[in-house]
């Protein structure tokens, strides 16, 4: 029975699922996937790329070479934003206090990956293939791919944790610049490699190819968002921003694809312009790109996961991905320690740093393609599939171990906004569960004692068995005084007004409780149970002052680390 369902899929592929049933299919799998790992603690963008795996080469095949290729705009519009998210950490003020750090730490984890790597691949390959100056020229080409670290499924798991702090900081800075490390290092290799082989080739164009591709990348990211940023300072509407927004990031991946050039580098270059030159704006663009990309992150993991190809590995080629993948783990996680210890970063940094650093993509892939392409045969085609095998390891293995690093960093739910503090925090954590009440039956100079006594607004009116019968405000405190003729004679029972409950229990999020607050055009709600019986009270101040206080907490731990 398995076997005939398992055959059935497999004949499914992109041509005989159309775009729209195949886009909804990948989002779908993908979200039930990052669910279910998120279920068990795991980060969701691992279940993103597993989903990729069933559903594309090494599964059941639906998204096979041809649906990946007609995907790619959106592959690229993913990394386009994701790119420019990152830019828009890079604040001035960020670099001129971390600015030495970070150049210290990306040489020092950069430079002892493309050492390690180089040297194990080439002595190892040796001893136990013979061949040197095969072995030798391939270490030098997959030592410089290793100083690459991507950026998407690291910063994916920091975003979903809401981590912020000097850890997170460091990590951020280091991936916005590692493409430039990871180009130049590839240049000196792919000058000196076809010497190794009995070749020759000009340095000048080994070396002119990463600096065109660097500074096309830094104008065509810096000229779109200074055109961004006249664009937003015309307009306020919410959807107007957006648009121009995406349109931009789009214009300057469009720029970059037709110029050659990373656009993961000129998507960063424009974020970080964006945030610099426009400090307020650019929280709102980057606030409404980011609730608009999600779609677009699991689409882009889920093909991350589908590239892999299980059938084209060999025995010699995992033999060389486990020699590749143990050095770069080690030159990145040794280079990153002494980095940081070296040049004075915190000691959250030193410490939990080279757990951050493991995932590798989009620079790397690449890379080795552009490697493949320069040496074609047996060195180019090794490369690619060294690069996607070891890929494919690292982005299942780098996103659990960010999450332990900020955890053990305590730099998590740190970077937290009043929606995330509302949507998360239930009512019955924060509502006062033994207000002051008014009985039905009492007079006003009792109810007037009561009011006198606490700092509260509107009371819950309940009769002797605590059921809820309604509430009493100030205001209707003194519309019944200004008839002082019957003021003794008034009950509460005879000024209370009818209260707002909708459906808002203890389990509700605040966020659903301050709607209704809103809607309603109240400040309180008295939580009930399904018998009307008083549970507790919630106030609007309450909530204001809650969402103040937990955000000056979490403002002032990520400052008192440094």
């Amino acid at each position: 029975m398995f076997d005939q369902i398992t055959h059935t899929f497999t004949k499914l592929s992109g041509a005989h699922l159309n775009a729209l049933f195949l886009l909804g299919l990948i989002l779908f799998t993908g979200t039930v996937g990052g669910r279910i790992l998120q279920k068990l603690r795991i980060p969701q963008v691992v279940g993103y790329i597993i989903a990729g795996i069933l559903l594309g080469r090494s599964g059941l095949d639906i998204i096979n070479k041809d649906v990946i290729e007609a995907l790619a705009p959106f592959n690229y519009f993913a990394l386009g934003i994701i790119g420019f998210m990152i830019g828009g950490e890079l604040k001035a003020d960020v670099f001129r206090r971390y600015g030495k750090q970070f150049i210290a730490i990306l040489l020092a984890e950069g430079v002892t990956a493309f050492i390690v790597v180089f040297v194990l691949v080439g002595l190892l390959g040796s001893i136990v293939f013979g061949n040197p100056a095969y072995f030798w020229a391939l270490g030098l080409l997959l030592g410089a791919i290793a100083s690459a670290t991507a950026p998407a499924a690291t910063t994916d798991v920091l975003w979903e944790y809401k981590a912020r702090g000097p850890l997170t900081t460091t990590v951020l800075g280091i991936v916005a610049l590692d493409d430039a490390l990871a180009l130049m290092l590839f240049a000196i290799a792919a000058s000196i490699v076809p010497g190794m082989l009995g070749a020759h080739a000009s340095l000048l164009s080994a070396i002119a190819r990463p600096v065109y591709e660097i500074g096309a990348g830094v104008i065509v990211g810096a000229v779109f968002s200074i055109i961004l940023v006249k664009l937003l300072r015309r307009y306020v509407e919410k959807d107007k921003i957006l648009v121009f927004s995406l349109c931009s990031i789009l214009f300057a991946l469009g720029s970059a694809l037709i110029m050659e050039i990373d656009m993961l580098l000129a998507a960063m270059v424009m974020g970080m312009v964006l945030v610099n030159q426009e400090k307020r704006l650019s929280k709102e663009v980057f606030k409404l790109v980011s609730g608009f990309a999600t779609p677009f992150y699991i689409l882009f993991f889920v093909l991350v996961g589908a590239k892999f190809d299980l059938h084209a590995t060999t025995a010699s080629a995992v033999f060389i991905a486990v020699i590749y993948l143990f050095g770069r783990t080690f030159g990145k996680m040794t280079g990153a320690y002494f980095g940081a210890k070296f040049s004075g970063a915190p000691a959250s940094v030193v410490r939990y740093l080279p757990y951050c650093l493991f995932s590798q993509a989009g620079v790397a892939i690449g890379l080795s393609i552009l490697a493949s392409q320069i040496f074609p045969g047996a060195i180019g085609s090794s490369i690619i599939v060294i690069v996607t095998l070891t890929t494919f390891v690292v982005q299942l293995l780098g996103p659990s171990c960010v999450k332990y690093a900020v955890i053990r960093a305590q730099e998590a739910g740190l970077n937290v906004t009043e929606e995330d503090l509302l949507l998360k925090t239930t009512v019955g954590q924060i509502m006062d569960k033994n207000p002051p009440h008014v009985y039905e039956n009492i007079q006003i100079r009792d109810i007037l004692n009561i009011f006198s006594k606490s700092n509260y607004r509107t009371y819950p009116v309940i009769d002797k068995g605590k059921k809820l019968k309604g509430v009493i405000t100030l205001e209707s405190i003194r519309q019944s005084l200004a008839h002082a003729e019957i003021g003794s004679l008034v009950l509460a029972h005879d000024i209370m007004e009818t209260a707002v409950l909708r459906g808002i229990n203890t389990a509700s999020s605040l966020l659903e409780a301050e709607e209704v607050i809103d809607k309603y055009n109240v400040n309180y709600l008295p939580i009930v149970d399904k018998k009307l019986i008083l549970l507790g009270f919630l106030e609007k101040e309450a909530i204001h002052r809650f969402v103040s206080s937990r955000l000056i907490e979490a403002e002032k731990k990520a400052a008192s680390m440094g």
